[in-house]
Parts: C-alpha cells; sequence; structure tokens
C-alpha cells in the first residue's frame, strides 16, 4: 500500500452516484428491524431520490457543536435534505462538551439509537465495539448501496486502507479532506504583523533568529500598550507543531499525534528526539526573554481572539488572522519554513493533515431499523450535490451559482448587513461548524476559514515545501487498542505537563535524559512496538 500522497487525487466517477447497484455480495447482516442487506425494503430506491417513497426517520445521537444552529430540522440544508430524500432525521442532540462522557455511557447501559453522529469516536472505539457486534461492519453498504463514497476509496487505496480495521472491517464513515484542498491541509501557518515590520524596517524572517529578532524589536519599542509577542491559543502546542519543520520533527504530518518516522522509515516517537528538546529550548530562550507572554499556558483561542481584535498580538500561530481578529487581521503575513540559519536550506513544511481526516462521524449500531436508507442518506454527503448543501446551504437562498459556473455565498452572508460573521450569517442554513462530521470536504464548496483569502495567500507561501509523505491515523487490533488506551494516558500526560515546565523553565533542560527515563518507566518500548505493528499493517 503506498502512503497517501499530494498525487492521490479524489476522482469522484461522474456517474458514481447513479453507478448500477448490482449484487454479488455475501449474505449481508440485519438491521435492527431484520432487514437483510440483500433484500432491500420495497420502500426503498435503489438509485437517485427520493431514497424512500413513504417517509421514514432515522434515530441518530448526535453531538452538537455550540457553534451550529439549536435546532438542525430548522437549518435549511437539512430541511432540503429531508423534503428531497424523504427521510426524517431525530437528530437525538446533546452537548459537545460532556458528549464523550454521554456516549460511553449509553454504549455502556446499551441505550443507545441505530446512528452514532459526530460522536469522537476512534480507532479504539471502532476495534472494542465492532468485535463486540455493537457497531455494524459498513463493507457491504458501502461496496452495494454507497457509490459515492466507494468511489472515494476505490480512487484511494490508503484511504480504504486507513478505516480498514485488521479484522478487514469497516465500522464508521470517514472525514476525507481533497488531497488537493492545499489550504485545508496545511491550514495553521506562523503570521506576523506586516505593518510592524515595516515600521521596523525589517524583511519578513526566514530563519529562526530573525523571528527572534523581529519579536525582540517589537518589544523592545512596543507600536501599542500591552503587546502580546507570541501566542497560539493552544498553550504552546501549535508553536511546537508550526516548527516541526524546522527541528526534523512531525515528518509524516500533523496527524498521528507524537509519532513520525525514524531514518530507516520505522515509527517514533518525536518528544523523545533531539529536534523536540531543540524546539523546546528554542522556546524556553523566547519565554525567558519575555518574547513569550507569562501567562501563555492560559490563553486560549477565546482569549487570544480578543487580544488580536485589540491589535495587541505581534505573532500567532493560525488559519487566517483576519478571520478571527477582524480588521486588524488582515495586517498579519505568513512566514515560509523557518530556517535554523541562513545557510540551511528550506525545511519541510510539516503542520500538513492526512486527506483521510477522521474516521468516527458516522457509525451505524446493531439497532439500526434502515441500515441501507442510512448508508444511501450519507452517501448522498460524499458527492457534490450533497457536499454543496452540507456547506453551501440551499441555492437561492444562501448561496447563488455564478456566470463562470462556479459558487459563491450570497452577499447578505459574505457581507451581513447586521454586522454578522460570514459563519454567522450562514448558521441558519448549514450546520457543519465545530466539525465531527462524515463526509468530504471540496474546496469549490467549502467556505471556511481555511478557504478564505487570506489562508489561501498563506498556504502559497509554504506550499512548495509540503510533506509528501503523510500518514493518516492509525488502526489497531481489540487487544492493541485495550493495551494502548492505558498506556497513552501516561504518556500523553507526562508530553503534556512537561511542555508547560520546560518552556517556562520550571524544569531545566539539562535534566532531559532524567526526562526520558520516565517514558521508559511507563511503557514506551511497548507503546511504540504496538504502533510499528499498526504502520506495518497500513503500508503493507
Amino acid at each position: 500500500m503506498q502512503p497517501i500522497t499530494r498525487r492521490s487525487v479524489i476522482q469522484l466517477g461522474a456517474g458514481a452516484a447513479t453507478a448500477a447497484l448490482v449484487g454479488g455480495c455475501s449474505a449481508g447482516p440485519a438491521g435492527g428491524d431484520g432487514t437483510n442487506l440483500d433484500e432491500p425494503d420495497p420502500n426503498t430506491n435503489l438509485t437517485g431520490m427520493p431514497i424512500v417513497n413513504e417517509p421514514i426517520t432515522l434515530q441518530m445521537m448526535t453531538r452538537r457543536s455550540p457553534n451550529t444552529a439549536e435546532d438542525w430540522n430548522a437549518v435549511a440544508s437539512m430541511k432540503k435534505m429531508e423534503e428531497i430524500s424523504n427521510i426524517a432525521v431525530d437528530w437525538g442532540a446533546i452537548p459537545w462538551e460532556g458528549g464523550t462522557e454521554r456516549r460511553n455511557l449509553a454504549l455502556a447501559s446499551g441505550d443507545y439509537p441505530g446512528i452514532l453522529n459526530r460522536m469522537g469516536l476512534g480507532s479504539v472505539d471502532l476495534a472494542k465495539y465492532g468485535e463486540q457486534g455493537t457497531f455494524m461492519a459498513l463493507n457491504e453498504l458501502i461496496e452495494s448501496y454507497m457509490p459515492n463514497l466507494k468511489a472515494i476509496l476505490d480512487a484511494n487505496p490508503d484511504i480504504r486502507s486507513g478505516i480498514t480495521l485488521p479484522d478487514g472491517n469497516i465500522y464508521a464513515m470517514p472525514t476525507v479532506y481533497d488531497p488537493d484542498f492545499d489550504a485545508l491541509l496545511m491550514a495553521r501557518k506562523l503570521w506576523v504583523r506586516q505593518d510592524w515590520l515595516d515600521d521596523l524596517g525589517l524583511d519578513v524572517p526566514t530563519t529562526v533568529e530573525e523571528f527572534e529578532a523581529y519579536l525582540e524589536a517589537v518589544m523592545a519599542d512596543p507600536p501599542v500598550e500591552g503587546v502580546v509577542p507570541f501566542t497560539d491559543g493552544a498553550s504552546g502546542t501549535r508553536m511546537i507543531e508550526i516548527l516541526g519543520g524546522t527541528f526534523g520533527i512531525l515528518n509524516r504530518g500533523r496527524t498521528t499525534l507524537h509519532l513520525d518516522a525514524d531514518d530507516s522509515g520505522r515509527a517514533r516517537f518525536y518528544p523523545t528526539t533531539d529536534g523536540y528538546r531543540e524546539t523546546l529550548e528554542f522556546l524556553n530562550r523566547l519565554y525567558s526573554k519575555d518574547l513569550l507572554p507569562a501567562d501563555l499556558f492560559t490563553i486560549d483561542q477565546q482569549k487570544e481572539t480578543a487580544l488580536g481584535r485589540e491589535g495587541l498580538v505581534a505573532a500567532t500561530v493560525s488559519m487566517a488572522p483576519s478571520e478571527y481578529f477582524g480588521a486588524v487581521g488582515a495586517d498579519y503575513v505568513a512566514l515560509p519554513p523557518l530556517k535554523r540559519s541562513s545557510t540551511d536550506p528550506v525545511p519541510s513544511w510539516t503542520s500538513v493533515s492526512s486527506p483521510l481526516a477522521g474516521t468516527g462521524g458516522f457509525v451505524l449500531t446493531d439497532t439500526i431499523e434502515h441500515p441501507i436508507e442510512a448508508a444511501r442518506w450519507m452517501d448522498h454527503f460524499y458527492g457534490e450535490e450533497g457536499t454543496r448543501l452540507f456547506f453551501m446551504g440551499v441555492e437561492g437562498e444562501s448561496y447563488e451559482k455564478t456566470a463562470n459556473g462556479g459558487y459563491e455565498l450570497l452577499p447578505e452572508i459574505t457581507d451581513n448587513p447586521d454586522g454578522k460573521t460570514p459563519n454567522e450569517a450562514l448558521r441558519p442554513y448549514v450546520n457543519y461548524f465545530g466539525g465531527g462530521y462524515a463526509g468530504i470536504v471540496m474546496e469549490d464548496y467549502f467556505m471556511g476559514t481555511e478557504n478564505s483569502e487570506q489562508s489561501r495567500a498563506g498556504t502559497e507561501v509554504v506550499a512548495d515545501h509540503r510533506l509528501e509523505e503523510v500518514w493518516p491515523a492509525f488502526s489497531y487490533t481489540v487487544d492493541e487498542a485495550a493495551e494502548l488506551t492505558g498506556l497513552s494516558v501516561d504518556i500523553d500526560k507526562l508530553v503534556g505537563e512537561s511542555v508547560a515546565r520546560f518552556i517556562n523553565g520550571e524544569t531545566a533542560l539539562s535534566s532531559w535524559d532524567t526526562h526520558l527515563g520516565q517514558f521508559e518507566r511507563i511503557g514506551l518500548p511497548r507503546y511504540l512496538e504496538i504502533q510499528q505493528a499498526a504502520l506495518d499493517r497500513y503500508l503493507g
């Protein structure tokens, strides 16, 4: 299996959605009402719309982001989907916060609906509940009743491999990013104030020394009172990610948390590498010079946005400052991958997501009453028409077709007369905000922050240096998943806690060897054995 690269382009066949749905499958599992997948209900249409002749209702449990409307059945795109499909949805919406606990309680008690939607299920959950039979294997549904998703998987074997568990089954419908949608795959960049560079007579930094010099110059003669030199809204973790290429870590992208490849291509835990230590040394130096805010580790995204809107942030890690900081955000310019010194080659840009962006967005359980109908409903959102509906809303209400055959949001969305942001104005029409959904994200129809003009301009700065090989999240056997869950708790905790202590100097970097010994004691060697086995399966 070849790793996912930018050349692995999604090719949605023009006739995929109307392709003949032929048999040839072995007898399939039954849904909650005893429906055999080889014998669809006469009420169900196997191609086209409506999906059913007489209305039915799908029962879901859905994590609702606070960034979406409270009643999804009132959202224009979902109303339109019900109209064209003849399928109503009981969303079973629960708050995003605390959703994982609610999900786990429901699964433990046996009181769960036929569909788990946006419930944040990872490969560990999929392996566990798939083996138990709680989650339905989707292989036959995909092959026989989901032509849009099947076309994506056929064109991209790496994505199919990434969502297939070691037992050979697919238990969830994925989130897929178009591999050519660079601004989405490389969403976060490092940004500085161009107007402040101009005032200081400085060029755009291309090395870590020049970036540090910019921060020093800003703080030596602050252009405004209360300047915050450098923050990321994530306690420094995004700083580490954005500097990955500079210091030789994250060489397989950002999706596999804490994992990249060593020189031989084997799985490497990069928080124990020299490059990671050197990243922390750089950030500690900035902190010791007051070039990082003293309250770095308590500045969340909301607080950083407020500081940015006040024009106080000199440098930030962001998708597009103009989308968060308001008018002042337009003054920021993205930096290229920073070199260690002026004589070094430009490093790779490593803050790159896998096109397989999520693996647990839409799951059918053993209580599903209408498996074929649910699969056809979800498959609509893997095609162009459904993707446009999901991300842009309803034609004539929230978007329009342009003279050149494209699509654009209406002026009342992009330049709202009531002063709403585009996302706020679009909220009555779509419900994708907050993520976690299954489907495919296409550049032509996704109008979020990542596809803003500033984001695309920033992406052009780093795109020529992007990684070619990016790993998706791995899948595990049930036994591996159970063992990995326990190991990950301690390992991830040690990484998270040590980042703050090393950056703020509470723990001296001279104690690095002692720090590495802690990982050995809490099971890192076994953790890496499991990850290597998962990598071998993915590459195999």
